[in-house]
């Protein structure tokens, strides 16, 4: 398929324009599968979303379905988005692992990572579901990389929480800033390194940010949880967009066109949250506002 040279044009100035400005760029979607907003599924359609809305150096998404006839007709969706994105490395976390695919293939269903930036390490942590039996609920999982350039070291988590459990959503909230403690109290006190075998250990950097689909709103008890103060020695987490914009409304991301899943209209549920000591490198934050590909919208954070 070939992408219009309109499209072309305004992926190469955003190219030009994001390195002469030395700015990386992270992109999050929740992409429903490729559902669009007409309840057609078309991972064309992703595609150009993520290019309109910029050249991102990192492209995090959620809900990427493989060989799963019930949402994406049977479709590999790892598979099509690899050849979409040629230029980038695949890291694919799934959230469960399943028999009874297209062809006997696995069923599977989880979160996608596309980098340009070098990944030094990367671990799938599965996030806990509590029995609450008066709820459905889908197994959810976090994808936690260690990104390192030459002028970037930060530790990515992409993930997507339970919408119907609140119980099990608090215990995921909880499980994600437990990931980030952890990870601290490593990068003060590292194991014996023994380079070159499994005993190898990369010492993880005290910056994180997270992104993704957290299926929460800004007045839940969820949100207050994922801020509240963190033991000495682990940064706090502070919310992106209240960092950039302390005084503006926050952007809707999703509910702006389907009606029909968000009944409440234009509300967010998708965030960037930043440890404080990256803070000072946040530049932009912003919502593709537009796009139709999905009941979520491209969201953008670009740090200097």
């Amino acid at each position: 398929e070939k992408v219009s040279s309109k499209m072309l044009l305004n992926f190469l100035s955003n190219s030009l324009i994001h390195r002469s400005n030395q700015m990386l760029k992270l992109l999050s979607w929740n992409i429903q599968y490729g559902k669009g907003v007409d309840g057609l599924i078309d991972l064309k359609r992703i595609r150009d979303g993520v290019l309109e809305t910029a050249d991102a150096d990192i492209i995090c998404l959620q809900e990427i379905s493989r060989n799963e006839p019930q949402t994406s007709e049977g479709a590999d969706q790892l598979q099509v988005l690899q050849d979409y994105f040629r230029d980038y490395e695949a890291f694919f976390g799934q959230a469960y692992d399943r028999s009874g695919g297209v062809d006997g293939k696995r069923r599977q269903f989880g979160n996608l990572v596309l980098s340009r930036i070098p990944v030094k390490q990367v671990v799938h942590h599965p996030l806990p579901s509590p029995p609450d039996p008066e709820k459905r609920f889908m197994l959810r999982q976090a994808s936690e990389l260690q990104i390192t350039d030459r002028d970037y070291s930060f530790r990515l988590i992409n993930t997507h929480l339970e919408y119907f459990s609140e119980k099990q959503q608090l215990q995921q909230v909880q499980q994600l800033r437990g990931l980030h403690q952890a990870a601290c109290e490593i990068h003060h006190q590292p194991g014996i390194d023994h380079p070159g075998t499994p005993f190898e250990q990369y010492k993880p950097s005290q910056e994180v940010i997270m992104c993704g689909d957290f299926n929460f709103t800004p007045e839940s008890q969820s949100y207050r949880q994922m801020l509240e103060p963190l033991p000495d020695n682990t940064p706090d987490l502070l919310d992106a967009w209240k960092v950039i914009h302390p005084e503006t409304i926050r952007d809707a991301t999703c509910g702006i066109f389907d009606r029909n899943q968000w009944e409440e209209g234009p509300h967010c549920r998708d965030y960037f949250f930043v440890s404080n000591n990256l803070a000072h490198r946040l530049d932009s934050i912003t919502v593709n506002l537009t796009n139709r590909a999905s009941d979520h919208q491209p969201v953008l954070l670009t740090i200097s």
